[in-house]
């Protein structure tokens, strides 16, 4: 029990840690600056306190010492005289009849004014006294008083003298304003700093997640540290090696295809000279299907690359006129989309995308709704059939190349299971997702959704 309360709570603990590497950087430095600073006024102040204490007890020492010197070296008749003069706010002179107890001489105070008037004072006693009312409209600087004192002593000549004092403490004018604005700019500093460090990185982290979908994106800038202008340098061969790779593939099957095309011609004029009229028709849609699977294996390699360039297209148009295309072709396509929708992108991979999707909804559901909307900063392009939808657990799988829910091989019934890869893959390019789901209504909606600037 207590092993699975100490996991839970190392769980709990490990939640509280950011996961992104630039805040955990910034609270380090920016927590290690403001504790660092801190620690450093505090170590001042108590050092500073400590200063001003032994400065206010010396400073004591030396005024009380040099007013008992004063009044013994002089007459007893001009003491009282002397005292009045010496006498002020902080320092007060006073004539007992006689002393009290004597105190024990020790190093604090009065010990050191026995030493500080270098003879044997005979009795003396100190009295730590309460601090005065502080009273400002008579005495602004009564808030730096510190500790008040009496010390009681003979002089030479026997008569008794009370002096009190008070010590003066020094205050420190701070400006806590300019204190915490300054620690602010330092961690505005610190998070600037780190930012410019961790830039480099991000820009890594975008560059390979658009890697997937655009094969044919610039270079990444070879910047930064030495360890970033490194991985950034092993980051850009690596693509340069895949985009070989994939266009050598793709020259692979234009060439194959190319080279089919005689063949498959021959065929076809041989085809004709069958005399049996069912066997040349089986024959011909074999030649017809193989034909369509060259095609679409290559149109399928080529979605992968992204060589055309995004421009500003009336989405709202080029729907309108595909799902009047596919009713002039005996199909039933409505556009019920707003009107007049403009956005930045890839207009030939767009209108593959929504004719492959609309030719599926016509022909796996018998008619298509095809509608556009703007949602926060992306396009959603949505077409809905009636058709009998897809097994939940097939969503995913039709995306993939070569998946037919049908396992005929027929053209008319279970494609080339191509259709839909080639219309993902576009997609892709374009920064954007595929998503395919069941009404509850009945029927298959596949919504894409693209950046509105590409």
């Amino acid at each position: 029990m207590d092993v699975q309360h100490e996991v839970d709570w190392m769980k709990w603990l490990r939640r509280l840690i950011p996961r992104s590497l630039a805040v955990r950087i910034f609270l380090i430095m920016a927590g290690g600056i403001i504790a660092s600073t801190f620690f450093s006024r505090w170590l001042i102040d108590k050092v500073y306190s400590n200063e001003l204490e032994r400065l206010g007890r010396n400073a004591a020492i030396e005024r009380i010492s040099d007013v008992i010197r004063v009044l013994d070296a002089l007459p007893r008749a001009e003491r009282a005289a002397a005292a009045r003069g010496i006498s002020f706010d902080r320092l007060t002179v006073d004539w007992p009849q006689q002393l009290g107890p004597a105190s024990t001489i020790d190093d604090s105070v009065p010990g050191l004014v026995a030493q500080s008037i270098r003879r044997a004072p005979g009795p003396l006693r100190f009295e730590a006294l309460a601090p005065r009312p502080c009273d400002q409209s008579r005495d602004p600087e009564c808030k730096a008083y510190a500790k008040r004192f009496a010390i009681e002593l003979a002089l030479s000549d026997g008569q008794p003298v009370r002096i009190e004092y008070t010590t003066r403490w020094i205050v420190l004018d701070i400006d806590y304003l300019s204190w915490v604005v300054g620690i602010c700019a330092v961690v505005l500093v610190v998070w600037i700093s780190m930012r410019l460090t961790i830039r480099p990185l991000r820009e890594l982290a975008g560059h390979a997640e658009g890697l997937g979908r655009d094969l044919q994106q610039p270079p990444l800038d070879e910047n930064g540290p030495t360890e970033v202008r490194h991985a950034a340098r092993a980051f850009n061969a690596m693509q340069a090696q895949i985009r070989r790779q994939v266009n050598e593939r793709t020259q692979m099957l234009a060439a194959i295809a190319h080279d089919l095309k005689t063949p498959l011609t021959r065929l076809r004029l041989r085809i004709e000279q069958v005399d049996e009229e069912t066997l040349r028709a089986k024959l011909r849609g074999d030649l017809d299907a193989m034909r369509t699977l060259i095609d679409e294996g290559l149109e399928l390699a080529r979605s992968l690359e992204s060589t055309e360039s995004p421009q500003r297209i009336d989405i709202s148009a080029m729907l309108d006129s595909l799902c009047e295309d596919t009713r002039e072709a005996g199909g039933a396509a409505h556009f019920l989309g707003e009107e007049g929708f403009v956005l930045e992108a890839r207009a030939n991979a767009l209108r593959r995308i929504v004719l492959n999707l609309i030719d599926n909804a016509v022909k796996y559901g018998g008619n298509a709704e095809v509608s556009v909307r703007r949602e926060e900063s992306e396009a959603v392009v949505q077409v809905r059939d009636r058709g009998p939808g897809i097994p939940p657990e097939h969503l995913e799988d039709v995306l993939k190349p070569y998946f037919r829910l049908e396992a005929s091989r027929s053209r008319e019934t279970g494609g080339t299971g191509l259709g839909l890869a080639i219309a993902a893959n576009l997609v892709a390019v374009q920064r954007g997702r595929l998503a395919l789901k069941n009404l509850p209504e009945g029927g298959l909606l596949a919504e894409v959704r693209l950046p509105i600037s590409a």
